[in-house]
């Protein structure tokens, strides 16, 4: 009797749990995921209720100041190099194990002083089209390009976001593609970031990603865009998926370049089981050979040891760093360069290169980026993305948008470089980005693609916009 009663128990808990779990997976798992952001404010006046907001959209045109110029090449020249210098062996010590290789740091002196020319460049960005806004009490910077067609004529608007220590100068040579292009007709939106290049910088704590991801919404519904593209890498690739967790009716798709999940303990065990026993428990075929033959997350956990250091310092003191990177044009040179060469390329093509790897680019095209943060002063406001992203991860206030799932009814590109800080297995991926549509694998190219190989980029862009 007393047996029979336990198993009416049992019975009764084991049905209440099968209910459960059957509503929560018939109905809770498949509904869309629904978050939320609080509208902040940052600049420096909170207006009063009675304010009427600014929606007005204004030209811009980038500023050329001799009087910066001349500074910056006079603190160039007074720069006060290290002493001494690690002999390289080639054996225990190579160009880069201590940093930023010194015989490249002085062709780049030399060349500032005696070759860059920055009031050129600023006369060739002039030829687009800038633009200002104010949103959320800053004002935003923006390139906009589109074909000169009828009013009424359909395009497909894409915005385009860059991360650190990049600018909106990464997407111009993709734009002139897709600007040229016979098959679409594009309005292509590219923003600076808050506090990054001609955006003012907040002046009130909080501009997260998420936050970033609500002005950024703000922007394409005040160009008349309820439909768009995003497209990003690093910060942009954070920032477009905030955008299209939290706006999925407005994003008809998210091309990315860099990956930026929320890991469970099931992605822990899937991970340590492919590295210690097989990748074929997590990875499919064409990872596989396209990672090469061994999984190795030891060796990822190593280069992320040597390469993370950066956001360590910029996620707790921003400010201190900001000191020197804002007072030495050089130093801030390096430290940026640093990035783009280490970012784009294998340890031994670092090391065998004349110049750190950076030949990938072009010397104008770098230290345009570089002219960019410094005359504009913004090093260090950009660099406080890092700590109000990392104070929200601290704060569990956004929890549920950094850890939940876009809506399955965003389409998305994942687009793969060989040279990416990083690759996450498409398993773990369609966790954070259920409807892939487009994956793709680059045997070359590295963190700034866009840059380094706008054809690339350009044909996927194109590619995933026919599939959406």
């Amino acid at each position: 009797m007393g047996l029979s009663r336990l198993n009416r128990i049992i019975a009764v808990i084991a049905l209440i749990f099968a209910v459960f779990y059957g509503w929560n997976y018939l109905f809770d798992a498949r509904r869309p995921p629904c978050y939320t952001v609080d509208v902040k404010y940052f600049g420096a006046n909170i207006p009063s209720s009675n304010d009427v907001e600014d929606f007005s959209i204004k030209p811009f045109k980038i500023p050329f100041e001799r009087s910066q110029v001349d500074d910056m090449i006079d603190r160039v020249r007074k720069t006060r190099f290290y002493e001494p210098q690690i002999l390289v062996d080639n054996r225990n010590t190579n160009k880069s194990t201590y940093g930023f290789n010194r015989q490249t740091a002085e062709s780049i002196q030399d060349y500032l002083i005696n070759t860059y020319d920055w009031k050129k460049t600023v006369q060739e960005l002039n030829n687009f089209d800038h633009y200002k806004t104010n949103i959320a009490g800053l004002d935003i910077h923006f390139v906009r390009i589109t074909h000169n067609s009828e009013r009424n004529e359909k395009k497909d608007a894409i915005l385009f976001l860059h991360g650190w220590p990049g600018s909106f100068l990464e997407y111009l040579d993709v734009a002139r593609l897709l600007n040229s292009s016979t098959i679409n007709n594009y309005d292509l939106i590219i923003p600076s970031l808050p506090g990054y290049g001609y955006s003012d910088a907040p002046v009130r704590a909080g501009m997260s990603p998420i936050q970033i991801a609500r002005i950024m919404q703000s922007l394409m519904q005040r160009l008349g865009h309820s439909s768009y593209v995003v497209c990003g890498g690093d910060w942009g690739a954070i920032i477009g998926t905030n955008i299209a967790q939290l706006y999925p009716g407005h994003v008809r798709g998210l091309l990315i370049t860099m990956v930026a999940p929320a890991l469970t303990w099931k992605h822990y065990i899937h991970l340590a089981l492919a590295h210690y026993i097989n990748p074929s428990i997590l990875l499919d075929y064409d990872e596989q050979e396209y990672l090469g033959k061994r999984f190795d997350a030891s060796q990822y956990l190593k280069f992320m040891w040597q390469e993370g250091g950066y956001f360590h310092l910029q996620a707790t003191k921003p400010d201190t760093i900001g000191y020197a990177l804002n007072d030495s044009p050089l130093g801030l040179a390096t430290y940026i360069l640093e990035k783009w060469s280490r970012w784009s390329n294998t340890q031994n093509d670092v090391d065998q290169s004349m110049n750190s790897g950076l030949d990938r680019f072009t010397l104008d095209q770098l230290l345009s980026n570089v002219m960019l943060y410094w005359t504009t002063g913004t090093i260090t406001s950009s660099m406080r993305l890092y700590f109000e992203y990392f104070s929200s991860i601290l704060s569990g206030h956004d929890n549920k948008i950094l850890n939940g799932p876009l809506a399955a009814s965003v389409p998305v590109a994942i687009i793969n470089y060989r040279n990416e800080l990083a690759y996450l297995p498409r398993t773990i991926t369609r966790a954070k980005y259920p409807n892939i549509k487009l994956w793709v694998f680059h045997n070359s190219g590295g963190h700034f693609a866009s840059i380094e190989k706008p054809q690339e980029y350009y044909r996927d862009v194109e590619k995933f916009l026919l599939q959406l």
